[in-house]
This record gives C-alpha cells, sequence and structure tokens, in this order.
C-alpha cells in the first residue's frame, strides 16, 4: 500500500470516528441544523444527550441519525416529555408534564395525544379515555374537581354522544349530547 493511500484512510477513519462520537468538544449534529450540539454520549446511533438551539435538551436512544426509543426531553419553560420516540416525534407511551403542573400519561402518536389516556389538571380536573389527534374523542370519563362526572362519548373535545352527568349529590342526567349541549334525554 503506498504511502498516500495509507494517509488517506486514516484521515478517513479519525473523521468517522469525530462524526460518530460525541467525546469530541461538542460536534454539531447536523441532522437538526446548526446550534444543537451533543453533549455525551452517541448521539447518531447509541445513548446520548443533545442540547438544542432553543435551550431544549434530550437524554436517550438515537438510531440513524433521529430520536427513537426512550428518552426524556425538557424544555426551558420547565415542560417534560418522558417516554418512547420515533423519527424524532413522542410516538407510542410515556407521560407529559405541562410548565403549569398539568400531566398527561399515556398514548402518542405524532407528537400529540392520540389513543388512550388520562390527564391531570393541577386544579384536580380529570379526563381519562380515548384520544384522537391531542383532543378527548371516543369513550371517556371527565371528573371536575368540584365532583360532576361526565362519562360517555366525546367529539373533537366536546361531550358528544350519548353519556351520562352525575353531580356529587348523585343525582344524574343521561342523553344524548352535541359539542357540549344536552340535546335530549334518556
Amino acid at each position: 500500500m503506498n504511502k498516500k493511500v495509507y494517509i488517506t484512510l486514516s484521515l478517513a477513519a479519525i473523521a468517522s470516528l469525530l462524526i460518530v462520537s460525541c467525546q469530541s468538544a461538542s460536534p454539531v449534529v447536523k441532522a437538526y441544523g446548526p446550534g444543537t450540539n451533543c453533549v455525551e454520549g452517541d448521539c447518531l446511533s447509541g445513548k446520548g444527550k443533545v442540547k438544542f438551539v432553543k435551550g431544549e435538551e434530550y437524554t436517550g436512544d438515537f438510531n440513524a441519525n433521529k430520536v427513537a426509543g426512550n428518552g426524556v426531553m425538557v424544555w426551558p419553560n420547565g415542560a417534560k416529555y418522558e417516554g418512547t420516540y420515533a423519527e424524532n416525534k413522542r410516538e407510542g407511551k410515556g407521560t407529559y408534564t405541562y410548565s403549569n403542573g398539568d400531566t398527561y400519561n399515556g398514548d402518542f402518536k405524532n407528537n400529540m395525544k392520540d389513543g388512550s389516556g388520562t390527564y391531570n389538571w393541577k386544579d384536580g380536573d380529570t379526563y381519562t379515555g380515548e384520544w384522537k389527534d391531542g383532543k378527548p374523542s371516543g369513550r371517556g370519563t371527565y371528573k371536575w374537581a368540584k365532583g360532576v362526572i361526565y362519562t360517555g362519548e366525546w367529539k373533537d373535545g366536546m361531550l358528544d354522544g350519548k353519556g351520562t352527568l352525575t353531580w356529587p349529590d348523585t343525582s344524574k342526567v343521561s342523553g344524548v349530547f352535541e359539542k357540549n349541549i344536552l340535546i335530549s334525554e334518556q
């Protein structure tokens, strides 16, 4: 092997090591754009920690230059997501804690609440049930902190379909709701 080929192969090997490893002086993670830096581990296909240009920090699994697998994302405003990712998006099971203290624990699809899950408001209200595109849709139960409970069908975040409202004194009304309005009792 001639000297020129040997030097070229050596330089290529060194360049590969620098690209794959975050042990060097905080390389840019090109998949996320300028200003995004890997601060520890393997942020391309392994476990690592990335700091994004707007201050977010992700610690967890990477695959093929993307956030994929289990991880934790923390935003500068205090919001936090801990769960699974695919293709740089919240996907699968996880817990999202909002900066105001509300939490959602459940299924995500394409960064949105989608599937089944429970949302807890800091004021004590809760919704447990089905979600679609980030909104309650399908069957679910909303419990207000003051004791009123709605169990029934939802559409686009509103009472919509058959359901029952129960008050703290145990009085009830069952019927069909449309866009949060009771349109017929049953």
